[in-house]
C-alpha cells in the first residue's frame, strides 16, 4: 500500500533514537509531577446583580402570596397596600370641603370616614363612611354607605349602615361626639344587654368621632350610651335601624299615626300618580311635599317617591337605576309624625324637618329647593 507523505512524515516523528526517547520521558515525568496550574474564570459582576435583582423580585411576590390566604376568589384583595390617594381624591371630589377622617381596612377593602359641608355659604357638617372594595382590577366605586348631618344634636350623633350583600364589611354603627362631657361611648343590645365598645377617632382640628362595626340585626334595638370619663351614663337613647320593624319598640307616640293627607294633598297626590308634574308643587310647603313623599312610601309608588326626590346638580344624587337596585326603603311607622314636625329653614336652599316618631325617636328629613322655588327630598333624607 502506497502510504501519503504526510503519513510517512509521521511515522519519521515517531520512529526515535534512544537518547531522543529518553528525553521526551523526562520532560512526561516532569509535566506529571508538577503541581497542576489551575485557571480561575471570574463571573462578571453585572450577572450577580442580575440574579440579586431577580431573587428579590421573586421574594416580593411569594411572600404576601403566602400571607394571603391563596385560596380566595380572584375578585379577593389584593396584597396591597394602601388605597391611593389620587383615587381617593376622585372619589370625593364632588364633596364640598371634605375631611378624611379615618380609613378602617377590612376584609375585602376599606371603610372611608370623612367629613363634609353640603352647602357653600351655611355649612351643615355631614358625618359619612363609605365601603371602598378592592378587587384584581383596582379600587372600585363606593356602593355602601351612609351619613347623617349635624345640626341640632347636643351629645352624640348616630348612624346605622347594614349590609347589602355578602360581601359588605356592614353593620356599622358611627357618629360624632358633640358633648365635651362625654368621653366614651357605649352600646347595648337590648335584649341581651350585651355591652359593644366603640373606637374613637380625633379630626386634626380636635373633632371626635366614635364607630364600631357590630353584630346587629336590622329588627334589633339597641341603646347608645354617653359616658363621662369616671364612666358615668349622662346620655342614653334607644334606637333601632329606621328600616326595621321591631316588636320590641313601644309605641310611645302614638298621635304620630294619625297620619293623612289634606285635601289639597290628596289632589295634588293623585294628579302625580298619573303624571309627575313638577308646577303641581310650586304651592305646597316642605311638609306637605314630604307627606307626599310618605304617602307614595306607604302605597309602594316607587316611581312617584324617585320623582320627588331633588333634581339639583350640587348635591349628592342617585340615578334611579341604581336607587331601585340598592335602596332600602323606610319603613312607614319610622316617618309617621313627620305631619307634625317643624321645618327649620338652614339657607341657601336646604332645610330640614324636625319630628318624633311612633317610638319616640326624634329624626331630622333634609329637604332641598329646587331651582323654580318649590321643595324637593334630599337623597337619605333622614338624619
Amino acid at each position: 500500500m502506497k502510504q501519503s507523505n504526510d503519513f510517512q512524515s509521521l511515522n519519521q516523528k515517531i520512529t526515535m533514537s534512544d537518547k531522543e526517547s529518553e528525553r521526551v520521558q523526562e520532560q512526561m515525568n516532569f509535566r506529571m509531577n508538577g503541581s497542576p496550574e489551575v485557571r480561575k474564570t471570574s463571573t462578571p459582576r453585572k450577572y450577580y446583580v442580575a440574579l440579586a435583582s431577580a431573587a428579590m423580585i421573586f421574594m416580593l411576590i411569594l411572600i404576601p402570596a403566602i400571607i394571603n390566604n391563596p385560596e380566595k376568589s380572584s375578585d379577593s384583595v389584593l396584597p396591597a397596600d394602601e388605597i391611593p390617594r389620587e383615587r381617593l381624591e376622585e372619589m370625593l371630589i364632588h364633596y364640598n370641603n371634605y375631611e378624611i377622617l379615618h380609613i378602617e381596612e377590612v376584609e375585602s377593602g376599606v371603610v372611608v370616614f370623612f367629613t363634609y359641608d353640603n352647602k357653600k355659604e351655611i355649612n351643615i357638617e355631614m358625618v359619612s363612611a363609605m365601603f371602598v372594595k378592592q378587587t384584581k382590577y383596582g379600587w372600585e366605586d363606593p356602593a355602601e354607605g351612609g351619613e347623617h348631618a349635624i345640626i341640632d344634636q347636643t351629645y352624640i350623633s348616630h348612624e346605622f349602615i347594614s349590609p347589602i350583600n355578602e360581601d359588605s364589611p356592614f353593620p356599622l354603627v358611627f357618629g360624632k361626639i358633640i358633648s365635651s362631657d362625654i368621653s366614651e361611648v357605649l352600646l347595648r343590645k337590648v335584649d341581651t344587654k350585651q355591652d359593644i365598645k366603640t373606637e374613637k377617632i380625633v379630626s386634626k382640628s380636635g373633632e371626635r368621632y366614635w364607630f364600631t362595626f357590630a353584630d346587629i340585626k336590622p329588627d334589633e334595638m339597641f341603646e347608645i350610651h354617653g359616658l363621662t370619663r369616671d364612666g358615668q351614663i349622662i346620655y342614653s337613647i334607644d334606637t333601632l335601624f329606621a328600616f326595621g320593624n321591631s316588636p320590641v319598640l313601644e309605641e310611645v307616640n302614638p298621635e304620630a299615626a294619625n297620619f293623612e293627607l289634606t285635601a289639597e294633598e290628596l289632589d295634588v297626590y293623585q294628579q302625580l300618580k298619573t303624571g309627575f308634574n313638577q308646577q303641581l308643587l310650586l304651592d305646597l310647603s316642605p311638609i306637605s311635599i314630604a307627606k307626599l313623599f310618605v304617602q307614595a312610601t306607604n302605597d309602594k309608588e316607587w316611581e312617584l317617591q324617585y320623582e320627588l326626590y331633588t333634581d339639583h346638580e350640587d348635591v349628592r344624587r342617585i340615578d334611579k337605576e341604581e336607587y331601585f337596585r340598592e335602596m332600602v326603603f323606610p319603613d312607614k311607622d319610622v316617618l309617621f309624625g313627620i305631619q307634625d314636625g317643624t321645618f327649620h329653614d338652614d339657607g341657601d336652599g336646604y332645610g330640614h324637618i324636625s319630628y318624633t316618631n311612633i317610638y319616640g325617636q326624634k329624626w331630622g328629613f333634609q329637604m332641598v329647593q329646587e331651582n323654580d322655588g318649590s321643595w324637593a327630598v334630599a337623597f337619605v333624607p333622614l338624619q
